[in-house]
This record gives structure tokens, sequence and C-alpha cells, in this order.
């Protein structure tokens, strides 16, 4: 082979499959080259590797402090997981070779399976053979490079500017799963409460202020415990039986109505208000004939959170279809929510209830993301909120849910009975 002067560094322990690569490239790789000079990193240095490495121009160093000393006086690194990573910020060309497979030198055609497998770390395992590793040297010697210039848009995925909070938001994740009892805990879904039922009505997502105020009598006679989903988070101890109640939409009577009635009941609820605060009614109703109904004002939506009774929670910003709209505008009615109605009550909100209850995967993952610690959907989810927070199921309580309904709606053995009439 013609003679170019080279330096070819492997960096990596010299133990286990990394160790057994490394006696592969000693044994059957380096010797077929000349005029190149190849440094083996990473300890532990065993007489065996003295042995093979008794050729002058391979330099054994054990373990080292800052490999990149090494990176850069490299014309070529040979290595995985992290030590790509390091040769690749030091835009020295990297030839991809790890614990499980060989993927060859890192450039864009294969940056997917780089990612995927943490340069060969992680993927089957394959073994390792003598001629690829020969032929990727001699493509080098000829000249063959990476395009160095494109390792800057394949780092960015990696900065811990962007790193790092994923892995905050996972260890809080984490932590917020680890916190959530393994029980089910009937969450009950409700809209308005009004005095007397509206005659105009069509959807019928109302309960009186009789029907509302009997339930919570019941809820505490038979010793339920009204919780909010902030509670979940926080009570270092939940009660033996917990219920939350939540109200969608922001009604003005849930500030007329229910929160009287929550004072005077000793109970908790949430109540799901949308960021866009110029938004005066339920407009998004009106295509299903439902009459305009006020909402809560600014200062209602204080009110409730002030009283220590009301988590408020998000419903987007304008009560649209999540799945049909675009990424961009996905984003806004999540995260501008949030925004918007933090800043309007001076606290944090944690809780996302999809309206329409609709969501896929990609809508669980914008809420997620968004920073919330639950996402609230309607008859889909799990039983067990620890089992998915982001696709909590609930039960719909309407002006037609007699007392009887509503014990059963509570009961323990709710959703398994739905399940056996095929309704869940």
């Amino acid at each position: 082979m013609a003679s170019t002067e080279l330096t070819i560094a492997f960096i990596g322990r010299l133990t286990g499959p990394k160790g057994e690569l490394a006696k592969l490239l000693l044994r059957e790789v380096f010797p077929r080259f000349s005029g190149v000079r190849f440094v083996i990193a990473g300890g532990p240095v065993t007489e065996e590797f003295r042995r093979l490495a008794a050729d002058a121009r391979v330099t054994l160093r054990d373990v080292v402090e800052d490999p990149r000393e090494i990176m850069r006086a490299a014309d070529l690194v040979i290595g995985s997981g992290r030590v790509a990573l390091e040769a690749m910020q030091q835009q020295r060309p990297v030839l991809a070779v790890g614990e499980a497979c060989r993927i060859g030198f890192v450039a864009p055609e294969n940056f997917a399976a780089a990612r995927r497998s943490n340069f060969g770390d992680s993927a089957p395992p394959q073994a390792h053979r003598a001629e690829p590793l020969v032929a990727d040297l001699e493509r080098f010697q000829r000249g063959y490079r990476p395009p160095l210039e494109t390792y800057a848009d394949f780092l960015a995925e990696y900065a811990m500017t962007r790193v790092g909070p994923m892995v905050l938001d996972a260890y809080r994740e984490a932590v917020r799963a680890a916190r959530l009892p393994r029980r089910p805990i009937p969450v009950l879904t409700y809209h308005r409460v009004v005095r007397t039922p509206p005659a105009d009505s069509r959807a019928r997502i109302y309960v009186t202020r009789e029907q509302l105020a009997a339930q919570l009598r019941q809820l505490a006679r038979r010793g339920f415990e009204t919780l909010t989903f902030r509670d979940l988070l926080t009570r270092q101890t939940l009660p033996r039986r917990p219920v939350i109640l939540s109200f969608d939409d922001g009604y003005l009577d849930n500030y007329q109505e229910l929160l009287p009635l929550l004072e005077a009941g000793d109970a908790r609820a949430v109540i799901f208000v949308l960021g866009d605060r110029a938004l005066r009614s339920n407009t998004w109703d009106r295509a299903i004939g439902e009459p305009d109904v006020p909402l809560m004002e600014d200062g209602m939506v204080r009110a409730c959170h002030a009283s220590g009774r009301v988590e408020i929670g998000s419903h987007g910003l304008s009560h649209c279809h999540l799945p049909q709209m675009s990424a961009a505008v996905l984003l806004r009615e999540v995260r501008d929510s949030r925004r918007a109605l933090e800043d309007l009550i001076g606290a944090e909100v944690g809780t996302f209830a999809y309206p329409y209850g609709e969501f896929t995967a990609r809508e669980r993952q914008a809420v997620a993301a968004a920073g919330y610690a639950f996402g609230v959907a309607t008859d889909r989810g799990p039983l067990r909120i620890a089992e998915d927070p982001y696709a909590v199921r609930r039960i719909p309580v309407f002006p037609n849910t007699s007392g009887f309904g509503f014990w059963k709606k509570t009961a323990p053995w709710y959703w398994h009975y739905r399940k056996l009439l095929g309704r869940g």
C-alpha cells in the first residue's frame, strides 16, 4: 500500500466487547497498513495488549483524563458512544464501530443509524470481522473524508440546551409517576352548573345546583374526599376514597353557582379554562345549535384560584379539534394557553384537558413537552392515572344522572361494569 503519514486512534475501554474489537484491530487490521501510526487508548493495558502492540507504529495509552488531546492529534478516530460525539465536536472524522456493530464513517447517509445505535453500541450484536474494517481504512488512506461541515447540524440534537430540558422533563415525569396512586380514582366530568334547566340546551352538558349539592352530600356520606390533580402530586398522603370533580370550558355559572357549593361543602374541583381571554362565550357550540352562554371573566377566574378550592387547568386557547390542527397551531394551543393562564392567576398551570376529548400520540406528546403534569381526556385511557397521566379517563355526569346512577359512576368497579356491557 502507498505510504501516507496518518494517525488513526481507537478510543474505548479495553475490556469486554470493546476490548475484543481492539484485539481484532491489533491482530488482523493494523498490520496490513504501512506508513500509518496507530494509537490504542482506554485501558486497562494488560500484558496481552502489550504483546499485540509490539509493532513500533502502535502506541498504547491507558485511561486518560482528557481523550480530546488524542482526538485532536489523530486524522481518524475509531469509536462509539460518547467517544464518537466528542470526536465530532473536535471536527475529527469518525469511524463508528461499537460493542454491537459497525456503522461506518459517520456521514449524513448514516446519521440515523448512528443515532439509533449510539454509534454502534446499542443494536442487535454482530460479530466484528477484519475485512470491512480494512476496507474502511484503505478508503480513508486513499483520501476519502466524511463531510465534517455536516457534523454541526447532527451535534445540535445533542446540545445541552436541548438535551438538558428533555432529561429534566423525563426525571420530573418519573417522579410524578412514582407519586401517583396505583388504585383507580374516579374523575368526573361536568360543564355548567345552573339554577334551572335551560330549555334550549341540545347538548345537555349541565347539572342543576340542587343536583350537584346532592352529589356532594352523597360523596361525603360515602367517605369520599374531593381532590385536584395538583393534590395528587403535592399531598404527602391521599385519602382512602379520593375523587376528582372537573368542569370544562370555564362557564360564568362555575363562579356563580359552583364556587359557593364548594365552599359550603368543603370540597375542591378543577376548572379547565380557555387561554384566549377574548372569548366571552361558547362560540364553538354554535355549529350544533347550542345557545351562547357566557364564560368567566378574568377576575372570576382569579377569584376561583384564590379561593384555594379550585385548580385552574388549560382547555387550549380556542377549544378547537387539536388532531385536525397543524403542528404550529397545536403548539400555540397547548403552550400559549398555559402561559396566558399562568400570567392570569400568577401560579403554575399543570393540567390540560383535550377539547372534545380528542387526542392522538402527537397531542399527548405536545402536552407533555409543554410542561403539563397531566393530560385529561374523556372516556379514553387506562383505568389508573399512574399508567398514563397524559390520557386520564373521565366519567361524564349529565342532568339525567340519578342518585343511583351517580353512585354507580363513582364505584370502583364502574369501568369494569361498562366494559362488560360493551361500552368501555
